[in-house]
């Protein structure tokens, strides 16, 4: 049984891909046996930063084809084992909860130590689910302000989808549950959901409380220019544990650096071909706290 690390963000171009691909590489040059999955199931574009130049067979195969799983894999230039999403198939971002769970199932029975899932930037129930499902989660943001807007909105609703999971088949809480799945966000705090179901059964607040108190997510922030922008990990941390009270766990940051882009255009995975091998080290440090702190 392996483990499954999900990579998400709140919106994109924070380079998260960018991200799942160098530490799916630095997670396979210490032996580890790993396979990253290209999640996004509408704009997926993984394969690029693992060097190959198209995806091949990938997650629509195994789901409509009736390809295995082990016949969508592709060993791709940077040693790593890659399944390709998809991007140009109408309707596979939609894809059913029957068919969510055949991925997530036998992603969990591959014989990988360890699954590294790269998933679409935003907030559908797909990515909540997957993110949700997962051994290790990994939010990735930078400095920009929506950035860190979104990143905060997406871990809420990423909570709030597992509480509501939780609750949702007690007649009592429609109502509870019902607000936990609007958009408009009702509830302001995880305090405010504990007061509500203490109305209605005094024993329901610790039961919410446990799920809050196991739900550890991991946080990266990448194309840091600045030291100062270190701050945020801290603004983040004191928001998340004042209404939501997740204790979120700094992973580290990557710093902002024009070889990227240099190195996509080649389709030289960066990891293995940056001029500066110091910037491979914050890979390498993130790496180590993901196995050992997540």
């Amino acid at each position: 049984m392996g483990e499954i690390i999900s990579i998400a963000s709140g919106k994109g171009g924070v380079g998260k891909s960018f991200f799942s691909a160098n530490l799916a590489i630095s997670m396979y040059q210490i032996n580890s046996n790993v396979l990253l999955v290209d999640g996004d199931l509408g704009g997926a574009n993984l394969h690029s930063f693992l060097g190959l130049k198209a995806q091949g067979r990938g997650i629509y195969n195994f789901l409509k084809d009736n390809f295995s799983m082990e016949d969508v894999i592709l060993k791709s230039p940077a040693g790593v084992d890659f399944i390709g999403g998809s991007s140009d198939v109408l309707g596979m971002a939609h894809i059913s909860n029957f068919e969510k769970l055949k991925i997530l199932n036998h992603l969990k029975r591959s014989n990988y130590e360890y699954v590294v899932m790269d998933l679409g930037a935003g907030t559908s129930y797909n990515m909540i689910d997957f993110f949700n499902f997962s051994d290790k989660k990994i939010l990735v943001m930078n400095s920009e302000p929506t950035s860190i807007e979104n990143s905060y909105g997406f871990l809420k609703i990423a909570l709030y989808r597992k509480i509501e999971r939780h609750l949702f088949r007690d007649p009592r809480l429609e109502n509870i549950c019902n607000k936990l799945r609007s958009r408009s966000m009702n509830y302001q705090s995880v305090d405010d959901i504990l007061e509500e179901l203490d109305k209605i059964d005094s024993s329901l607040p610790m039961e919410v409380i446990n799920i809050v108190e196991n739900y550890r997510v991991g946080l990266v922030l990448n194309m840091l220019k600045f030291k100062k922008e270190l701050n945020i990990f801290y603004g983040f941390e004191n928001v998340s544990k004042k209404y939501l009270r997740i204790s979120v766990e700094k992973l580290g940051f990557l710093p902002y650096d024009l070889y990227v882009s240099d190195s996509l255009k080649k389709l030289e995975p960066y990891y293995l071909n940056v001029p500066d091998i110091r910037n491979r080290d914050f890979f390498d440090e993130i790496r180590d706290l993901v196995l050992s702190k997540l």
